[in-house]
C-alpha cells in the first residue's frame, strides 16, 4: 500500500471512530440497541464492532391500600421500554383515605371490622337482643303477677265459701287473715274435732295416699241415737254432753292418724287409712261397748275405698250402709242398767 492510500486509512479510521462515538453514545440514551451503518466495503475494510446492549432497570409496582381486591384491581402499567428512567420517577402513586385500611369501618374498642351490609344486619340483630330480654322479661313478670291474682281470687273464695262468708265481705280482709280465720273455725268448738269443709279436705288428701302407695282405707257415718229426744226432755245441754262423750269416746279408740270431723248436727265421720272394712267394724264395736259405759249409744256405717271410688261415692256408701242398718234395726248395744255392769253388752252387727 502507498503512503498516499495509508494516511487516507488513517483518517477514515479516526472519522469512523468520532462517528462511532457519536453513535455509541446515542445508543447508550436508547433502550434497545440500534444497528450501525457500516461503511462501504470499497472504502475501508469491513471492521466487526460488537453491540453493546443496555439494561432495562424496571421500577417495582408499589402496593396499593384500597378495599378493591386484587383479582378487580386494574393492572399496574410497567413503563414502557421505550421511555426514558425520568418516566418512571414521575409515575403517580395510589392514595388511600385516612382511616382506610381496606377493612371498613371499625367497630371502637374491638377489632371488628363493618365491610357490608350482611355485617351491619348482624351487628344489628347482636344490638337488639338485651332489648328483646327485657322486654320478655317484663312481659313474664306481668304473666306471673296476673296469674298469681288470679290463683289468689280463687282461693279466697274458696276461703269464703268454707267460711260461710259472702264475697262483699272479703274486701276488708287480706289473704293471711282469712287462712287465720279458717285455721281458727277448722275445728268444732264443741266437741273439738274438725268441722265438716276441713274433714272433708282431710279425707281427700287420705283417699289420695291411699292410692298412691296402694293401701287399703276405710270411712265410717257414726249417728248417735237419741239425741233429739234428749235436748227435748232435758235440754240442750244434755244433748252437748252426749256429743262430748261420743267424739271423747272416738279419740281414745281410733289411732292418731285416724280423721275424725263432724258432718253436721248428731252425725260424724271417721277416715280410717291402713284398714280394711272388716277392721274397721271391729274397731268401732269396741268404741261402742266404751261408749255405751259412759251412757251413749251410735250407729255406723262403713265403707272401703274401690278404685272407681271419689269423696263423694265413699262417703254415699257409708251413709248408705248407715241408714240400710237402721232400717234393719239392727242389734245396737244397750246401755247398762243402774246398778249392773255392762258386762253382757253385744257389739252392732252392721
Amino acid at each position: 500500500m502507498t503512503a498516499t492510500g495509508w494516511s487516507f486509512s488513517k483518517q477514515l479510521v479516526g472519522r469512523f471512530r468520532k462517528v462511532g462515538g457519536g453513535v455509541a453514545a446515542a445508543f447508550l440514551a436508547l433502550p434497545l440497541p440500534v444497528p450501525l451503518p457500516s461503511p462501504s466495503p470499497g472504502l475501508v475494510p469491513a471492521v466487526h464492532i460488537p453491540s453493546l446492549a443496555v439494561p432495562v432497570i424496571s421500577t417495582p409496582a408499589l402496593p396499593t391500600l384500597d378495599a378493591t381486591p386484587a383479582s378487580q384491581a386494574p393492572a399496574a402499567t410497567a413503563p414502557a421500554q421505550g421511555t426514558n428512567a425520568g418516566a418512571s420517577d414521575r409515575a403517580v402513586k395510589p392514595t388511600s383515605a385516612p382511616g382506610d385500611r381496606g377493612r371498613g369501618i371499625p367497630i371502637p374498642f374491638t377489632t371488628i371490622y363493618i365491610s357490608s351490609p350482611l355485617d351491619v344486619a348482624l351487628l344489628g340483630a347482636v344490638a337488639s337482643l338485651p332489648l328483646l330480654f327485657g322486654i320478655w322479661l317484663l312481659l313474664f313478670g306481668r304473666t306471673l303477677r296476673e296469674a298469681r291474682r288470679s290463683r289468689e281470687a280463687q282461693v279466697r273464695l274458696m276461703v269464703a265459701a268454707d267460711l260461710g262468708l259472702r264475697p262483699r265481705d272479703l274486701a276488708s280482709m287480706t289473704t293471711q287473715a282469712l287462712f287465720e280465720l279458717r285455721e281458727k273455725s277448722a275445728f268444732d268448738e264443741l266437741t273439738g274435732v274438725l268441722r265438716r269443709a276441713a274433714g272433708i279436705s282431710s279425707a281427700e288428701r287420705e283417699i289420695a295416699r291411699a292410692r298412691r302407695h296402694g293401701t287399703a282405707l276405710s270411712v265410717a257415718f257414726i249417728d248417735i241415737d237419741g239425741l233429739k229426744a234428749a235436748n227435748d226432755r232435758r235440754g240442750h245441754a244434755a244433748g252437748d254432753r252426749m256429743l262430748r262423750v261420743l267424739t271423747q269416746a272416738l279419740k281414745d279408740g281410733l289411732r292418731a292418724e285416724d280423721v275424725v270431723f263432724r258432718y253436721g248436727g248428731d252425725e260424724f265421720v271417721c277416715v280410717l287409712p291402713d284398714t280394711a272394712a272388716r277392721e274397721a267394724r271391729i274397731k268401732l264395736g269396741e268404741i261402742q261397748q266404751a261408749a255405751a259405759r259412759a251412757g251413749v249409744r251410735f250407729c255406723a256405717g262403713v265403707a272401703e275405698l274401690l278404685r272407681p271410688d271419689d269423696v263423694v261415692s265413699l262417703f254415699a256408701r257409708a251413709d248408705k250402709d248407715l241408714y240400710d242398718f237402721k232400717a234393719q234395726r239392727g242389734e245396737i248395744v244397750p246401755l247398762p242398767s243402774k246398778g249392773k255392769k255392762a258386762s253382757g253388752e253385744r257389739t252392732v252387727t252392721a
